[in-house]
């Protein structure tokens, strides 16, 4: 015989699943009431749900079937997604090459003397400007004048020794052979005294180019040899800058390519010139060309070993530019989103080169002039119909190809580029 308390034990567990199942239904309902998804998904399978399970749903749902087709217009704008968008735009990149070059004087000569002595005499000062061949300074030359008077007159002697044999030679009272020696000893003597003045000239010290003298350390009495540095001539009419050029930009640079140099000081001084000489290799260390610039120092304010900055403009290739928030990223590579006729497509694109806030890409899936969105992409779908917050109007293209001097980047007004903004467009979040 079965106890009063073992057959309260199953009513009281019956109790407790039916008190489960009327608060699991109170929660479905409230849930179908207070948010619009639910409903709107289990109506979604009407077809296979019980008839007063679906007018149940209709009824309690906020976002129900009833109410949707009442306002069909309506509930498409609803669904639509809201977005922000921007433009793709043209641009261009390799279109211009900065960086740092090292000035060189066009010529410039260590001077060191041709032979060894005391300094005489100076006569140049320490930044002076001289011409080619002006004496700098002499070193003591008593010894090599009196050789230079020596061989003088010993070229006297034996050309007037020569005259004699020549007219004796006439009426046969030397020899042909006795006539031929003479001469050549006046060759000898000439060669002797040549000699001499060579050596009386090594005692100037001469400036082989013209140019500007550098800081003159001599002073006279002092001992130099031909080892002795006496001072540096630069020829700074005109100053070479060394650059070195990336391996990118070495089929397009050239001689007579030009380019502006401007001091790292700062002056507000710009110079033109041109390139003058490149290098027969690239380096395989640095991937770099060493090209060397010529630029003009007519108003004498560049010294040699100044840096600048070297600005050379290119062509450049042509790529589309869009706004850095419209690239997004999944497995097979970056894509941005495409707004056309109300709805979004994908598109994928290859990034070339990136800004402060605007990416270069290339795509054939992808034209200037379309609108990327760059704002509201966490609900979008391929083919999901979106509503453009203030969109932006689409710019004229141009005519033509932007070139490097035409272009935002070229002009320097990348910051334009870089903020993104069209006008008319609104980067505001809130409708």
């Amino acid at each position: 015989m079965i106890s009063p308390i073992m057959a309260k034990e199953p009513m009281a567990f019956i109790r407790q699943i039916f008190a489960a199942l009327f608060v699991v239904c109170a929660l479905a309902l409230v849930s179908l009431w207070a948010f619009e998804t639910p409903g709107r998904a289990l109506l979604a399978y009407r077809d296979s749900l019980p008839s007063p399970l679906v007018s149940l749903v209709e009824a309690v749902s906020r976002g129900s079937e009833t109410k949707i087709s009442a306002t069909p217009q309506r509930s498409r704008q609803n669904q639509a997604t809201l977005v922000v968008t921007d433009i793709v735009r043209p641009d261009v990149t390799r279109d211009r090459l900065r960086t740092i070059g090292t000035g060189q004087a066009q010529r410039s000569v260590a001077i060191y003397p041709d032979a060894t002595g005391l300094v005489q005499e100076i006569n140049v000062r320490s930044g002076d400007a001289v011409e080619q061949g002006q004496v700098l300074a002499t070193l003591r030359n008593s010894n090599e004048t009196v050789a230079v008077q020596r061989a003088r007159i010993a070229l006297e002697a034996a050309q007037e020794q020569a005259t004699r044999y020549q007219s004796l030679l006439r009426t046969g009272a030397v020899t042909t052979v006795q006539n031929d020696e003479v001469r050549r000893a006046v060759e000898a003597a000439a060669l002797d005294l040549q000699s001499a003045e060579i050596a009386l000239e090594d005692r100037n010290i001469t400036a082989p180019i013209s140019g500007r003298i550098g800081l003159v350390t001599l002073e006279p009495g002092a001992l130099v040899s031909n080892q002795t540095l006496v001072a540096t001539l630069d020829d700074r009419s005109q100053l070479k800058v060394v650059v070195e050029i990336p391996e990118a930009f070495v089929p397009q640079i050239a001689l007579d390519h030009a380019v502006t140099a401007i001091p790292t000081t700062r002056t507000g001084k710009q110079y033109s010139g041109q390139i003058s000489a490149l290098d027969n290799r690239v380096d395989a260390a640095s991937r770099t060309l060493r090209a060397e610039a010529t630029v003009d120092n007519v108003a004498d304010d560049l010294r040699p070993g100044m840096s600048f900055t070297v600005d050379i403009g290119f062509p450049g290739q042509q790529y589309l530019s869009v706004d850095a928030l419209a690239v997004q990223w999944e497995r097979s590579g970056p894509y941005v989103w495409v707004v056309s006729d109300g709805a979004v497509r994908k598109a994928s694109v290859n990034i070339i080169e990136r800004s402060v806030n605007r990416v270069l890409v290339s795509s054939t899936e992808l034209a200037a002039g379309d609108a990327v969105v760059t704002e509201g992409l966490q609900q979008l779908r391929e083919g999901a119909p979106v509503r453009q917050q203030n969109p932006a109007a689409l710019p004229a293209l141009p005519d033509e190809v932007p070139t490097v001097d035409r272009s935002p980047a070229a002009s320097g007004d990348r910051a334009f580029l870089a903020q993104g903004d069209v006008p008319g467009q609104t980067r505001s979040a809130t409708p």
